[in-house]
């Protein structure tokens, strides 16, 4: 998942229209990543984003927890801040319609049941007795309200590439909500989780200021903590809702700090500055698993690194040398020596932990399984070149962000490996803003390196705009020009039907198509990471933690 900005929202809503997902290119510091263990077969990782941690707990109450959120984020109002430490302060405060469980099943949270009367409409029933922190109770209008913002044009929503396909969101009675849609969209499921609910009345006084920071707190929640302080420099503080309406949660109060740099958190955990943060780079695993009274956990999840081959361009069009590249990765050893083992090998760009409900851990298993593999074999690999019509071998560059020194390392390695075919690969580093400006312009794509994190826990979120063929355009993500009409349609299939079964069935196809033709090749999924300080525990993370409340899954250790 890119980190989520304003720019964002014209290319989302054309890829929406397009009736494709809205993941986005991976910026550091957000790592919603996937993956765990040593270089394992992801068809043999869980079909889930995490599991509930095995560690007793008290009931006893933590009067003040202290985490680094990374970056600023610029608000509290998803409309104009989604990025991912955005998020993950807002899920403290504010509520959604639903949310996710720990196996990423949709499940109730301000709506106590939905139902579907027919494909293209939605009708949430509210749970009755929710009051906001000024004790005015949650209404129907709020609701409509709050998911409203998105379709209007005034307000510009981030979000407002999710809602493309929704014709009209209405209070259809006494605590319900009822959204109609233009067309079949399996993918809206999910989207109400991440639209956070606000008071109405609240909201429309503040005008543009909702959210915003500053000496008073500009936004009205539902949710199991309060803020009470948001400044752009000294962070967020939250303390509890005395009258929130669900569980009471075990921490009182924290205080949310904005650290960005990688080094300044590890010392300011070392030092008892911070009890906890999320997402730390790879090549800092270790010291964080070192850390002196400090539990690091991990958790299998979603985002993928991978290589984009130009199928308009030689060499790459040629099937037997995209082979040939495949055939001379690493995969294992790369996630055993510049991820200490925090990831899992990719055979496909979907990791098996995004398949969240859609279908059980021994389907994805199944299907994984008789995906083409390309196991790390130089002769295997020099069999493929000699057939190709660059037998001799070429020169080629590849462009990495200097934020990604892990994928440098193994694109390194693999220059090393490909220098026994006579291919010279030489590594650029760039920085962040060239590398997007490549990736966006999409001009001489080559061989690219990408990678992806996701917007929800569905198989068709990196496909539906790694795949269309039209994608293969400026400011899209088909860098490989990847054009298959049998994908296309398959694509559409899958996006115009709510039929699980359906859409596991072209998803599937799609996945076994691209693999044999080769326009990504994906290297490893990536682990979720955090630390927190040993005398408490988040029985519950995983790599979609931001989407939760995760403040309020704290608890004491036993």
């Amino acid at each position: 998942m890119f980190q989520l900005s304003h720019e964002e929202l014209t290319r989302r809503q054309v890829l929406r229209r397009a009736g494709v997902g809205a993941a986005v290119l991976t910026l550091p510091g957000w790592l919603a990543a996937c993956g765990g263990g040593d270089g394992r077969d992801p068809a043999a990782a869980p079909n889930a984003a995490g599991a509930p941690v095995d560690v007793a707990t008290s009931e006893a109450e933590i009067p003040l927890l202290t985490w680094s959120l990374g970056d600023a984020p610029p608000g509290l109002d998803i409309a104009t801040g989604f990025v991912a430490n955005g998020v993950a302060a807002m899920t403290l405060g504010l509520e959604s319609l639903v949310t996710l469980d720990d196996q990423l099943a949709v499940q109730p949270m301000l709506a106590e049941s939905w139902s579907q009367p027919d494909a293209k409409t939605y009708v949430y029933r509210l749970r009755s007795g929710v009051t906001f922190w000024d004790g005015s109770p949650l209404t129907a209008e709020d609701v409509a309200y709050s998911l409203g913002r998105h379709i209007d044009p005034d307000v510009g929503s981030q979000l407002g590439g999710y809602y493309v396909n929704v014709r009209d969101i209405r209070a259809t009675g006494d605590g319900e909500v009822t959204v109609r849609m233009t067309t079949p969209d399996p993918l809206f499921k999910y989207v109400p989780v991440f639209s956070f609910v606000t008071q109405k009345a609240h909201s429309e006084k503040l005008g543009k200021k909702l959210g915003a920071p500053g000496p008073t707190i500009n936004v009205m929640g539902t949710g199991p903590y309060r803020y009470t302080q948001f400044s752009a420099e000294r962070g967020i503080t939250v303390e509890r809702n005395e009258d929130y309406w669900g569980a009471k949660p075990a921490v009182a109060k924290a205080e949310l700090r904005f650290i960005a740099n990688p080094q300044t958190n590890l010392l300011a955990a070392r030092s008892g500055e911070i009890d906890g943060r999320f997402e730390f780079p790879a090549q800092q695993a270790k010291d964080w698993d070192r850390l002196e009274g400090f539990a690091a956990s991990y958790a299998p999840g979603m985002r993928v690194i991978f290589l984009s081959f130009d199928m308009d361009a030689e060499p790459w069009s040629d099937l037997h040398v995209r082979k040939a590249i495949a055939h001379c990765c690493d995969r294992e050893g790369y996630v055993k020596a510049f991820l200490g083992g925090h990831g899992a090998t990719a055979s496909v760009v979907v990791s098996p932990a995004q398949w969240g409900a859609l279908a059980s851990p021994e389907e994805v298993e199944a299907m994984y399984a008789k995906y083409p593999q390309y196991p790390f074999d130089v002769e295997r690999a020099k069999a493929e070149l000699a057939q190709s019509a660059h037998a001799d071998g070429f020169s080629a560059t590849i462009l990495v962000p200097d934020a990604y020194p892990e994928v440098q390392r193994a694109l390194v390695s693999l220059g090393q490996t490909l220098k026994q075919l006579s291919i010279r690969l030489e590594v650029k580093t760039i920085t962040q803003n060239e590398w997007l400006a490549h990736v966006y312009g999409h001009e001489d794509m080559a061989l690219t390196f990408l990678t992806l994190g996701p917007d929800y826990p569905d198989p068709a979120n990196f496909p539906a705009i790694l795949f269309p063929s039209a994608a293969a355009a400026k400011n899209n993500f088909n860098t490989a020009n990847f054009k298959n009409p049998e994908v296309d349609d398959l694509l559409a299939q899958q996006a115009g039907t709510t039929d699980d079964a359906a859409r596991v069935r072209a998803i599937d196809q799609m996945l076994q198509i691209t693999s044999e033709e080769l326009p990504y090749f994906p290297l490893w999924f990536q682990d979720s990471s955090m630390a927190i300080v040993e005398e408490n525990v988040l029985p519950t993370f995983d790599s979609l933690y931001y989407y939760k409340p995760w403040l309020a899954q704290v608890r004491a250790r036993a």
